[in-house]
């Protein structure tokens, strides 16, 4: 929300609203306006919804006191308070930054807080720092001893604190008190330091505010001289948490928020290994939500062996590029957890970020190599192959288990890229036994193969999938066996379908075809593609079955990451598809326009066929 419209919004219904026509009774249920005001403040963004809820504050008395309450009621920084106040106390200092920044002439007056205090009652949900209205520390430090002993904010629900200056650390405990149940510090500067005083009020918030149930807690809040005043302590001075986001978490505080029976989620960094084998059995039997961010994931089946239970989601990062075995064995550990419970499955490595390279090298034709014939569910290529992008002179090794990878970020240097496995369908069929499966999400620096066949014995066994994405940031890096068949049957197996991102094999892509294939999916709008390669006279050929199944896609991803930039030939297959975008566009606006027509043909015939029966 901008200034000019945030002013406006809360300055119009500080006075008393007009009463004009009698409203219907339906209206005098407090509950059913409350209903009302909440869909408004959900649905509608955020200007919109300020504006609505004005107008209906100044509409009549019977709203005017819940319309206010919910335009008032979650905020987006201090700025919106000090708006009502004297016109001589706030001024607008240009020259602090690049950003103007809200400051004090003079201190607040007893009507001013009274002022604010009436406003203030009304916010159960408040972020404090608002990058876009920003206000200068003075003012922070002058509402944190308000001129009572009650609090300044008593029905506060909600504390998202974002601001990252630390002389303003204080103003949090007078934000605090018994009513707050939601507490959020996402603070992200990590080279930050937290002191002593800092250190202080964090171990003291939750005797403060004793009813917090969700916690998120910065990853980095810890003093090289005290390394026992952590982010542990604070953790366990609470005990009924049922969602906690934090850092490293010692063994102590682990093991006790193990045995909690509120806990339903749960997100730290576990990189100590001893904290697996430290954990009892059964730990964490009431969590149903697991975030885990890892180093390696040598430890992590101890720790999901540990668990009791059986989550319905598990999300892994991790730092080192696990070995293939890792992965296998951790969809194995999996499937001791009931089959049907497991609906959300993440495994995404962490790629620290990159300067993006666009080369511009020639597209040079060379040989696809056949894997040998003891490697399982290969399609031998056809006669119309698309070559694989790579320079001649610096061909990639084959991996050890026959397959041709291309390396990340293998750009010409007369090195010899390191070999890479190929995960295939034996990698991922331990995750056929979870029957709910919604979301599947792997990222890892390796190799994918799978051709049709693998494709329809993953995805039958998941009908409820809604979301696949297998390496969307590193590429499959070999040449895909999924063709437009696979794709058609995936789409039959999973009718839930909203997010998919795989590599697509447009060998068969030759011509337009005549027929339609008769499947579709009306609910991706986005489509990823990976490091899929094609030819520049399909491009036309896969736009038009693209847009037959997908008759709303709006958006085609493929070669858009760091990584995958840094491959041969990037760019010319980068703007291939970007081409095959555009074209997918237009020709579902063509189509949509078509189906208006029959729609339109269709009724004026119906009316033809209804008046002929009345002709004489």
């Amino acid at each position: 929300m901008d200034s000019e419209g945030a002013s406006g919004i809360f300055q119009c219904v500080t006075h008393s609203p007009p009463q004009h026509a009698r409203l219907h009774r339906l209206f005098l249920i407090q509950e059913l306006l409350c209903i009302i005001c909440e869909h408004i403040r959900n649905d509608s963004g955020s200007i919109a919804a300020g504006r609505t809820l004005a107008s209906l504050a100044r509409t009549s008395k019977v709203f005017h006191h819940v319309a206010t309450s919910a335009l008032w009621s979650r905020l987006e920084g201090l700025t919106p308070l000090l708006r009502p106040l004297a016109s001589d106390l706030i001024f607008t200092d240009f020259a602090a930054g690049l950003q103007p920044m809200s400051m004090l002439r003079r201190p607040l007056k007893m009507a001013e807080w009274g002022i604010l205090r009436g406003l203030a009652r009304r916010v159960e949900h408040l972020c404090v720092h608002d990058p876009a209205r920003p206000v200068d520390v003075s003012i922070v430090l002058s509402l944190c001893h308000p001129p009572t002993n009650s609090p300044l904010f008593p029905n506060l629900k909600s504390i998202n604190w974002n601001d990252e200056r630390t002389e303003t650390f204080s103003f949090i405990r007078t934000l605090s008190g018994p009513t707050v149940t939601s507490l959020v510090i996402s603070i992200t500067n990590d080279s930050r330091k937290w002191h002593i005083p800092e250190l202080g009020i964090l171990a003291s918030l939750p005797y403060v505010c004793p009813n917090v149930t969700e916690v998120t807690l910065p990853t980095n809040a810890f003093c090289k001289d005290f390394p026992s005043l952590s982010l542990s302590e604070t953790l366990c001075a609470w005990n009924n948490l049922k969602e906690i986001r934090c850092g490293v978490i010692e063994g102590t505080a682990l093991a006790h928020l193990a045995k909690q029976p509120a806990l339903r989620k749960l997100s730290f960094n576990m990189l100590n290994v001893g904290l697996a084998s430290s954990l009892p059995s059964g730990a964490f039997s009431c969590v149903r939500d697991f975030e885990i961010h890892v180093a390696n994931m040598s430890f992590l089946d101890t720790f999901i062996n540990r668990l009791g239970g059986s989550p319905a989601s598990m999300h892994v990062q991790v730092n080192i590029n696990p070995p293939p075995t890792s992965i296998t064995s951790l969809f194995t550990t999996l499937r001791r957890f009931t089959s049907t419970q497991l609906q959300d499955l993440s495994l995404r490595l962490i790629i620290p970020p990159g300067p993006r390279v666009m080369p511009v090298h020639p597209l040079q034709v060379v040989a696809h190599p056949q894997p040998p014939a003891n490697v399982g569910g290969w399609i031998p290529p056809p006669t119309n192959m698309i070559s694989y992008p790579v320079a001649l002179g610096n061909q990639p090794q084959l991996a050890t288990n026959g397959f041709h990878s291309f390396p990340l970020g293998s750009i010409s240097t007369g090195v010899p890229p390191p070999a890479c496995h190929t995960l295939t369908l034996r990698d991922f069929m331990p995750l056929t036994c979870f029957k709910s499966l919604g979301r599947i999400d792997i990222s890892v620096n390796h190799s994918i193969h799978l051709d049709d066949n693998d494709l329809r014995s993953l995805v039958s066994a998941w009908p409820h999938l809604y979301s696949l994405s297998l390496n969307d940031t590193a590429g499959w890096r070999v040449k895909s066996g999924i063709t437009q068949i696979g794709l058609i049957a995936m789409l039959d197996c999973c009718p839930d379908l909203q997010k998919l991102c795989i590599a697509l094999n447009t060998d068969a892509f030759i011509e337009v075809p005549s027929d339609r294939e008769g499947i579709e999916n009306t609910a991706l709008r986005t489509l990823g593609l990976a490091d899929s390669l094609i030819e520049a006279r399909s491009t036309v050929a896969v736009a038009a079955f693209l847009s037959d199944i997908f008759p709303n896609l709006t958006a085609i991803v493929a070669w858009d990451s760091v990584v995958m930039s840094r491959r041969h030939n990037a760019g010319i297959y980068a703007d291939r598809w970007m081409q095959v975008s555009a074209q997918v566009h237009g020709m579902n606006k063509v189509r949509a326009q078509e189906r208006k027509w029959w729609l339109s043909d269709d009724d004026d015939e119906s009316e033809a066929c209804s008046i002929s029966r009345f002709d004489p």
